[in-house]
């Protein structure tokens, strides 16, 4: 057996150079958890890098090399990364990955293949930075009948709401300041729109369910529409923030990412800037909540080398991939719940004409839906138009969006498409 543990490392950029950074800077640590050390043999990148010594301009050369024991791919996006991470299963590797997209989108190839050729694949980074939710969920939870998976999984879209809920940002100047602080890229659409946040909950949900939970299955709405007026209006309750949120329910799970009003008395409501937090339900444990840094390359690459270091120790013993790391059996299949089935208190906006009986139409069509009122205010008022806000009791959202679709059809007092807001209960 060699006198260290080799890896080879496909993506060199801010989270790749945070890993040989650490891995040189702690060898120390390495050692005395390993037993031995850990060597940064190979890196490839699309462009060559600051240690020339270490340069591999084709991926497949590090996959074949006899001497890598251990692949960590960094690249991101689906392909060449689904690519690379089966072909270094199949080639006998262990992988550690960061890639939430690829693991979410190729879950039941992934695994099936590391299951066939008895190899692991490691992932935490992939979801939360440097929070340790997998092996949270995975290893000290093992023993749990998970009831619910909610979380604030986007550093980037958190950042914005903190700018917008503390500062009074709008949502362009709130994104300008994200992007200028390194937080959010100059095409940011797979944060705002929920699309990261939805790959990262895929991939807890199937991992808490056995099975696999597949993207399109969930509810997904960002947070490129939210007006600067719905953040403030809504302060009196609490702030908004964009939640990951899997529900068992009797008749399925609940799947959703959208904007929440959070309750001020609700954990979620403090987590600020790039800061994310998840919370799980167990039958026998409650809520245990996992808390810290989303975003940035230390904590990302600090999870990454984490996962490089739990992995070498199985590969120093030759047991890395014998018993499976992710119980994950293709032929299960996870009822999901229609999103219309989905059942949540509402926080409601209409911009309306200021006259009499506006209000009783739209609280006559919210009733006749089977829509409960639990307040109603006004506001304010712009000329011959006033803010109408209204908090509902718990109700499906398919009485409430069929609600307001009517409501937007009265073109003569509606002056704009009515804003529906989830309300997320305490915890």
């Amino acid at each position: 057996m060699s006198k260290c543990i080799t890896v080879g490392l496909i993506g060199y950029g801010t989270v790749g150079k945070g890993v040989v950074r650490i891995l040189e800077n702690n060898q120390k640590i390495v050692l005395r958890k390993v037993g031995k050390h850990i060597k940064i043999k190979s890196i490839c990148d699309l462009n060559p890098i600051d240690r020339p010594e270490l340069y591999v301009k084709n991926f497949k050369d590090i996959i074949k090399d006899p001497e890598i024991d251990l692949i960590v791919e960094l690249i991101g996006g689906y392909e060449p990364a689904r690519s690379i991470i089966i072909e270094a299963l199949k080639a006998g590797k262990n992988v550690v990955s960061a890639n939430k997209a690829v693991l979410a989108k190729y879950w039941d190839q992934i695994f099936t293949t590391a299951q066939d050729y008895k190899k692991s694949i490691y992932y935490e980074a992939s979801v939360g930075g440097v929070i340790p939710v997998v092996q949270g969920l995975n290893e000290g939870l093992a023993a749990e009948e998970i009831f619910e998976i909610k979380g604030i999984l986007n550093g980037t879209t958190n950042f914005i709401l903190s700018k917008m809920t503390k500062e009074g940002l709008s949502y362009e100047d709130a994104l300008k300041s994200a992007q200028e602080a390194g937080f959010a890229e100059s095409n940011p659409a797979f944060d705002v729109d929920g699309i990261d946040t939805a790959n990262k909950l895929a991939i807890l949900a199937s991992l808490a369910w056995g099975g696999w939970i597949k993207v399109k299955n969930i509810a997904v709405k960002g947070i490129s529409d939210l007006n600067i007026k719905d953040v403030n209006l809504s302060k009196r309750i609490g702030n908004i923030k964009l939640i990951g949120s899997a529900i068992k329910t009797k008749n399925g799970i609940d799947l959703s990412v959208c904007p929440c009003l959070i309750n001020k008395s609700n954990t979620f409501s403090t987590v600020e800037n790039e800061y994310n937090a998840v919370l799980i339900k167990g039958k026998d444990s409650g809520d245990v909540l996992f808390y810290g840094k989303g975003a940035g390359q230390g904590p990302a690459a600090s999870a990454v080398v984490s996962d490089i270091i739990n992995l070498s120790k199985f590969i120093v013993t030759n047991t890395a991939g014998i018993v499976t790391d992710v119980i994950y059996d293709r032929k299960k299949k996870i009822k999901i719940l229609p999103a219309g089935q989905s059942r949540s208190a509402y926080y409601l906006r209409f911009t309306v004409v200021d006259k009499p009986g506006v209000l009783s139409k739209i609280s006559g069509i919210l009733g006749n839906n089977k829509v409960s009122i639990a307040s109603l205010s006004q506001p304010n008022k712009q000329g011959d138009y006033a803010d109408v806000v209204i908090i509902t009791h718990e109700t499906s959202l398919s009485h409430l969006e069929t609600a307001l679709r009517q409501i937007n059809a009265l073109k003569s007092i509606v002056k704009s498409k009515p804003v529906k807001i989830k309300i997320e209960n305490p915890s």
